[in-house]
């Protein structure tokens, strides 16, 4: 088994572009090398602008190249939620975004010839409760109201036993780390300036926006943050909610299913979803377990196995082939914040909020910042709009992360941590200590490598917790990675954990005493 994205693995890896290494100035700077930053940068381009690409690690190597492959309509939370906070105009406009959407995709990779498996194919909603089906028939019916083509089948090509299913055709797999580094190479060729490894560290409006990064100074008219959640602060991180989910790939014995497939008894919905290394179908994904990040209550490592129990409880399991984790964001009403910033700006962009539907939203996100830099008219606008504010829509949600934030950036600070060597952190183990009054994030890796780093998230503060699972520290406020070293993975943190003491081996710890 590798604890990697399938993508990843099947894909070229090597690093595409340099660094930045000196003060450039262009039109349009795009943070963000992922499905939005790409799908932006290639509609701008083509509209004839001058545009620079940032990107802190590799094109594609963050949530994009670690999603699932699907793209599809249906979005959670469901179109019947959107139709209740919203109404049934709103549901209709984020369906044929995102129809439209994949309609793009299609059309951008024929005309690209882009080999990442592009394949239409049938998504499917079942339930094996009965308590359950008029969530299904609520979802229908609302799909069908918002243009829809879904309906009932019998015929449900799972092992699993059902009482209801619907169909909607036409929707698609394909792999979204190809497709997203080819779009990159093409802009590349095409004038566009693309920088890998090359972090960002502040960002200000002033006549002109001022992008300073870890190799250079950037200049720009206008500014796109493709990077999954604002950097820095921004009252939309309020908003919305960081959240893990888990996904584990299989090889079966026998036939693979061909579809996406979600079982509405879960909530949020279990995700089951066939795909290929090469043509033909090989293997068959299965997506949840979803938390929010660094406050998962059982181990992170808990969530891989009972994904992995429930797939050998039904299906014909060969070999449990590969498994990650990947971040999404939750919006405190169910919708994207695609636009502007703030309300008093005009020259900085984001896009955040796509729950788990990242791929497809990514794309819409896309799509609508090059027609708002533009200054076009959309009507995707009415229904992202990303200065709304919805007490109503949201207050529930929005008072709870918000205390739920307060609550994790408090309760790490009432503990009190009995100071102890760091010679007593054992093989893989990791802890937060307090020690001279510093909250300290303290691992001892595979290696007998000890790894010291303030817990203090360099964001806004609150203290961070280790995944098991993926051997990183996570921000339980806001949804800030980081290594073990302190490297900083995802999030809207800028800086790294700062390294109290770094890499003093098992071997040298003893050698001192």
């Amino acid at each position: 088994m590798k604890k990697q994205s399938f993508w990843k693995e099947i894909t070229e890896e090597a690093s595409l572009f340099p660094s930045l290494t000196e003060n450039i100035e262009t039109e349009i700077a795009i943070i963000g090398a992922g499905i939005t930053g790409v799908t932006a940068a290639l509609e701008l381009k083509k509209a004839g602008h001058r545009v620079v690409v940032l990107e802190a690690a590799t094109v594609a190597g963050g949530t994009t190249g670690y999603s699932t492959g699907n793209l599809y309509v249906p979005v959670q939370p469901y179109f019947q939620s959107i139709v209740n906070k919203f109404d049934e105009e709103t549901a209709g406009i984020v369906a044929r975004a995102r129809r439209d959407a994949i309609d793009f995709i299609e059309k951008t990779v024929n005309d690209n010839q882009i080999d990442c498996q592009f394949h239409r194919r049938p998504f499917y909603f079942y339930v094996k409760e009965e308590k359950n089906v008029s969530k299904l028939e609520k979802e229908v019916a609302a799909l069908q109201k918002a243009g829809i083509d879904i309906d009932y089948t019998y015929d449900l090509p799972l092992p699993e036993k059902y009482i209801k299913a619907a169909k909607i055709d036409r929707q698609a797999r394909f792999n979204p780390y190809q497709y997203v580094r080819a779009l990159a190479k093409k802009l590349h060729t095409d004038g566009c300036e693309i920088y890998e490894m090359t972090r960002v560290t502040k960002i200000e409006e002033k006549d002109q926006c001022i992008i300073s990064t870890t190799g250079g100074q950037v200049k720009a008219d206008k500014v796109i943050m493709a990077t999954h959640i604002p950097k820095g602060f921004n009252v939309v991180q309020t908003l919305v909610a960081p959240y893990r989910s888990y996904v584990v790939a299989v090889e079966l014995e026998g036939d693979y299913p061909d579809g996406n497939f979600w079982d509405l008894d879960k909530q949020p919905a279990h995700a089951i979803s066939s795909h290929s290394t090469h043509e033909q179908l090989d293997m068959l994904m299965f997506a949840g377990n979803h938390h929010k990040t660094g406050q998962s209550e059982a181990s992170h490592e808990k969530n891989y196995k009972e994904i992995e129990a429930y797939i050998r409880n039904l299906y014909p399991v060969k070999s449990i082939a590969f498994r990650w984790s990947a971040q999404h964001y939750a919006p405190a009403d169910g919708l994207p914040y695609i636009g502007p910033s703030a309300r008093t700006t005009k020259k900085i962009y984001m896009a955040t909020g796509y729950s788990a539907d990242g791929l497809t939203y990514g794309t819409v996100a896309g799509m609508l910042l090059a027609s708002q830099i533009e200054g076009k008219e959309n009507t995707w606008n009415k229904a992202f709009n990303s200065t709304r504010f919805t007490p109503l829509k949201s207050a529930e949600k929005f008072i709870k992360e918000t205390v739920n934030v307060a609550s994790e950036m408090v309760k790490d600070y009432r503990k009190s941590y009995d100071e102890k060597a760091f010679a007593d952190i054992r093989l893989g183990e990791a802890r937060v200590m307090e020690i001279d009054g510093k909250k300290l994030a303290v691992t001892r890796d595979d290696k007998s490598v000890l790894h010291v780093v303030s817990a203090v998230c360099p964001h806004l503060g609150c203290i961070v917790h280790y995944n098991d699972a993926e051997k990183t520290w996570d921000c339980p406020c806001h949804g800030s990675r980081f290594e073990l070293d302190g490297s900083f993975i995802e999030g809207p943190a800028y800086e790294p954990l700062p390294p109290i003491v770094a890499h003093v081996s098992m071997a040298k710890d003893k050698e001192d005493r």
